[in-house]
């Protein structure tokens, strides 16, 4: 887990996509979204989030045949027809959507994973998982962007078994543009390697953070359900809608388990909980693991506001058997957190955004 602090930087290219979002019957803009560039393959070259009045504005690395993809959380996505981008050109676009909501309550929960198709292609799991490629999209594209001024608390503490104490806790402050909660490989390194990875100084227990968890390799190593729960919100009781998500059957390497929580009624992403398979040395306990929280900014950028990581602390404990040999048996002593919050984030113009 790491904090980055870097200075902005400008983006930079040679063809030029700008336009207007509005709203399909009204004409009004809408805001509080995303535009996409998508190349002929239907690949995601580039993205921004329109401003308040829907206006956005997109670089392509190369002249070609585009097409753009409105995202809002909530609203299904619209995919304009193909627009070509010359060299060295300008192409304006308006984009006209219309608001139709996408309806999670009707989808029938039935405990099944899926091994044999990808999420998006499994049709009792597409409509969740669009809203989860959403957000996962949105806060991948906020951590790189650099434009947001972050300050933020991070902590490490060792706990017991019996975690009714820290036997020992540091904290810090940090003030930066750029967050990135996690250090996690790239995640094709992640589906060579495995989650759990020996290194000199020690064992290096990564988290799947939202690049990870939309890749391809990610969606073709692991299975797939529907979950349901619901848990106290300041409201009442909020009802959330989860992808849970497990390793393929008999794969080798360490890997990661656990479930992506929607918010049922307004279809944002809340939550993804983690755990851990094939943890070395036999140890197997539940509390290893993790949890991320996003948050969805009035802008419609999202970031991970709150973010924890609990590994094991273990022990090496050596005995002699009854034919004399000395036999070593590792044991969970307690585990060790590594955590931390956003506690304030400002725009480049010092507006604050949000504040905890």
């Amino acid at each position: 887990m790491l904090l980055t602090l870097a200075t902005p930087f400008p983006v930079l290219a040679a063809q030029t996509v700008v336009g207007q979002v509005v709203d399909q019957a009204t004409g009004g803009p809408v805001g509080e979204g995303f535009v996409v560039l998508l190349d002929e393959q239907g690949r995601e070259v580039a993205r921004a989030l329109a401003a308040a009045d829907g206006r956005f504005t997109l670089h392509a690395a190369r002249p070609g045949a585009y097409r753009l993809r409105s995202e809002r959380i909530g609203y299904v996505a619209f995919v304009s027809p193909p627009i070509t981008v010359a060299d060295g050109l300008t192409v304006t676009q308006r984009l006209a959507v219309g608001a139709l909501g996408v309806e999670l309550a009707p989808i029938v929960v039935t405990q099944r994973s899926s091994c044999q198709t990808r999420p998006d292609r499994e049709q009792a799991t597409a409509a969740v998982w669009e809203e989860i490629r959403k957000a996962l999209a949105a806060a991948a594209w906020t951590a790189s962007q650099r434009v947001y001024q972050y300050r933020a608390a991070t902590y490490e503490r060792d706990w017991d078994l019996a975690r009714r104490r820290p036997a020992r806790e540091v904290g810090d402050t940090q003030l930066g543009y750029s967050l990135a909660p996690f250090v996690s490989a790239p995640p094709g390194e992640l589906a060579e390697r495995g989650y759990i990875v020996p290194a000199t100084d020690g064992v290096w227990y990564y988290a799947p953070d939202a690049t990870v968890l939309q890749d391809s390799t990610f969606l073709a190593t692991h299975c797939f359900a529907l979950v349901r729960r619901s848990s106290p919100g300041e409201g009442g009781e909020d009802r959330l809608v989860g992808l849970s998500f497990e390793p393929v059957p008999h794969r080798p390497r360490p890997d990661v388990k656990g479930v992506l929580w929607l918010d049922e009624r307004t279809s944002e992403l809340r939550a993804v909980e983690y755990g851990y398979t094939r943890i070395p040395d036999g140890v197997d306990n539940e509390r290893i693991g993790g949890t991320v929280e996003f948050l969805k900014l009035p802008s419609g950028a999202w970031i991970v506001h709150q973010w924890q990581i609990r590994m094991p602390r273990l022990a090496v404990s050596a005995h002699s058997g009854m034919s004399g040999i000395v036999e070593r048996q590792v044991v969970l002593q307690g585990f060790h957190d590594r955590g931390g919050q956003v506690l304030e984030i400002r725009a480049a113009d010092g507006t604050v955004l949000y504040r905890h």
